[in-house]
């Protein structure tokens, strides 16, 4: 699990079909075949991988009451740390519906942002330019 986890968030339609080489099966295997091997170690994990799996489909997809839904019959059923984020979910159901109703979006504007504080992080130190 340590050295596979990122191939386990990744939305398993998306998941590559090049191999390579697995230090924790001992033999080469593509990402999909990781995740099959992974998921038939515990029944629990294959639950909550499905779980997490069927909400990123709805969210991706923008079906809101789908996802909402899916939250509120699964919010009994599962561990304490899928019950925090579940209740965060619902505390901020609003403004989630929002996001995935509405097209817009900050992201260009973070991006700017971003690329701004990286130009003063990489230039720190120097006083001025100086031309040649």
């Amino acid at each position: 699990m340590k050295n596979h986890w990122r191939i386990l968030q990744k939305d398993s339609r998306k998941l590559s079909d090049k191999s390579f080489y697995s230090r924790t099966f001992r033999q080469t295997l593509t990402p999909r075949e990781v995740v099959q091997k992974t998921l038939e170690l515990s029944d629990e994990l294959r639950y909550y991988y499905d779980l997490y799996q069927l909400l990123l489909f709805h969210f991706q997809e923008k079906r809101a009451t789908e996802f909402f839904e899916l939250i509120d019959d699964n919010t009994s059923m599962v561990n304490p740390t899928f019950k925090t984020v579940f209740k965060t979910f619902m505390k901020y159901k609003i403004y989630i519906m929002n996001a995935l109703h509405y097209p817009y979006s900050n992201a260009k504007l973070e991006a700017a942002n971003k690329l701004i504080k990286d130009i003063k992080r990489q230039a720190f130190g120097f006083r001025k330019l100086q031309k040649l």
